[in-house]
């Protein structure tokens, strides 16, 4: 029996509740990277509160038949994307790309972001952005391989981390 092909999707209403579970599943693994309880705890409820963030223009879902394997969600700017005017990205930006444990190792994350290239493209932006923190080095080294460059100048701290910006230029 063939497996079913991946497809990038814009998230219906109807699978918000499943595609919230997908991302929490999918950022678990970096629980034990807290020191604080409720630093993990308030980490999930950003995460939870984002799926009904209205500044997110859309989210992308990766999808085997009715199965969400992962996704992602496009702002377009810094001020949509964090609430900060001051990093002055005008481009889309990438939040929250997570992929379930089960999907993993199938390229859904590139074809997430290859489907983000495209949006990007279409609004004839100059370049995608998204961060992450050095406990997501897998993330980052993927990143890296598909042409994102460190931006340095729109990183920008939360609590005592530094949030590390990458550029894809289109």
């Amino acid at each position: 029996m063939a497996v079913a092909e991946i497809v990038i999707e814009h998230l219906r209403e109807e699978d918000y509740a499943r595609y919230l579970e997908v991302l929490v599943e999918s950022y678990a693994q970096y629980e034990k990277e807290y020191d604080k309880p409720e630093d993990w705890a308030q980490y999930l409820s950003d995460i939870r509160a984002s799926v009904g963030n209205p500044e997110a223009v859309t989210i992308l879902v990766a999808k085997r038949g009715h199965e969400i394997l992962g996704g992602l969600q496009l702002f377009t700017n810094s001020e949509k994307a964090y609430g900060l005017p001051e990093l002055g990205i005008e481009s889309t930006i990438v939040r929250l790309l997570g992929v379930h444990p089960n999907g993993r190792g199938q390229g859904v994350a590139k074809k997430l972001l290859h489907e983000s290239f495209a949006f990007a493209r279409s609004r004839q932006d100059q370049a995608l952005y998204l961060h992450s923190g050095d406990i997501m080095q897998a993330a980052i080294d993927l990143y890296l391989s598909m042409g994102f460059v460190r931006d340095v100048s729109k990183d920008f701290n939360k609590g005592d981390k530094i949030v590390k910006s990458f550029r894809y230029d289109l």
